[in-house]
């Protein structure tokens, strides 16, 4: 193949990724053009569509594949400044850096010495601290550091936009969680309101708010809105293994009201996501769905199931049926390991307790059917 022949058909894997939406297939496109460029030894075109697949990765639910395309672009920029411009690296490390704690591999000294070596990225090129300080409450919060979060948060907010600074309806959608954590669901609720309502929103908000506030809502008693917001906003999300953290709220949402055979099918549609999914974080949120759901179809005497489960799945049944009880057993026993690790990992509890807190709220189940329901059986 010519020099010509070659980086034509890489532009046009390029060209081609870029016109398809986020997810499996563009990522795929992009690691063929990466590959492509790699084996003609074009280190220019090998830079360009890692770049490219920094994005895909990061926004259609591949943060490892991301990481590891970073990782190589910050190499050859370190290696040779004078060719690679950091400014946009600088704006893409926010997103890998600020993942790096999903991953309980990674000890909290990486974490930390990841986001110094971030601070001072940002102040070598003149940036602010805003971005860096919300990265900074976002890891001090899920690595379970309350006190360090709470510092944090009010340093973020305090801090002046500038132009590495997430636009304003990711910023808005990311204050939800301290109120989310605290049980706080007046509080989410209002400062929901601008995004529920559309006055603000980019790529992926309010598609996640939609998830956040569900339960909520359901607290709050406002069912009416939230069966609204299930409905619009889980196929907005279904198609992305990216969501795959607000299609567990979805999930949730619907076992905790009892639309149990909605919340089946959603269930055999992306359960291999949660098997593959690189980030605990996100495989985490959704196993505690799962056996939540689990837990609530034993208490309603649904004691064997008839489910289309991936063959990758463990208890894999070639006849789809399967007692309830040992699908809520799979799913609590894999939530309960992945906190293990994350909480071995962070020195404290966060994921047991988040586990507990998840499973307590089967307290607050209220039969809410949504119509219609899909036609299928729930028992053998």
């Amino acid at each position: 193949m010519s020099e010509q022949d070659y980086r034509s058909e890489v532009e046009g894997l390029l060209d081609e990724a870029a016109a398809l939406p986020h997810g499996d297939a563009r990522v795929a496109l992009l690691e063929s053009a990466v590959g492509l460029a790699e084996t003609h030894g074009d280190l220019a075109l090998s830079y360009e569509a890692r770049l490219e697949l920094i994005d895909a990765a990061t926004f259609g639910g591949f943060p490892d594949k991301a990481l590891d395309a970073f990782a190589w672009c910050r190499a050859q920029q370190q290696r040779a400044p004078e060719r690679f411009e950091v400014g946009e690296l600088l704006w893409k490390a926010k997103w890998v850096v600020g993942r790096l704690h999903e991953f309980p591999h990674i000890s909290r000294e990486r974490v930390h010495a990841a986001l110094e070596e971030l601070a001072q990225a940002f102040a070598r090129a003149g940036a602010g601290e805003r971005a860096l300080l919300k990265l900074r409450y976002q890891t001090a919060r899920d690595m379970g550091d309350q006190e360090a979060a709470a510092g944090y948060w009010r340093q973020w907010l305090a801090t002046p936009r500038d132009a590495l600074t997430d636009c304003e309806a990711c910023e808005l959608d990311d204050e939800l969680d301290l109120h989310l954590d605290l049980g706080e669901h007046e509080q989410v609720m209002q400062k929901a309101f601008p995004l529920l309502r559309g006055w603000t929103g980019c790529a992926e908000v309010p598609q996640r708010t939609y998830g956040s506030v569900l339960y909520p809502l359901l607290r709050l008693g406002r069912m009416e809105e939230a069966q609204k917001l299930h409905l619009h906003g889980y196929p907005a999300v279904a198609r992305n293994r990216d969501f795959l953290v607000t299609v567990g709220e979805h999930l949730e949402f619907l076992a905790l009201t009892h639309n149990f055979a909605r919340a089946l099918v959603l269930l055999e549609r992306h359960l291999d996501w949660a098997l593959a999914h690189a980030s605990r974080v996100d495989r985490f949120a959704f196993l505690c769905a799962a056996a939540l759901l689990f837990e609530l179809l034993r208490a309603e005497g649904h004691e064997v199931l008839t489910l289309r489960l991936p063959y990758g799945f463990p208890l894999h049944q070639a006849d789809c049926l399967y007692a309830t009880v040992r699908l809520q057993k799979w799913a609590e026993g894999e939530a309960q390991e992945i906190a293990r690790r994350f909480d071995a990992r962070n020195g404290n509890a966060r994921y047991a307790e988040l586990l507990g807190r998840a499973l307590a709220k089967k307290a607050h189940a209220r039969s809410f059917p949504l119509e219609p329901a899909p036609k299928r059986p729930l028992d053998n």
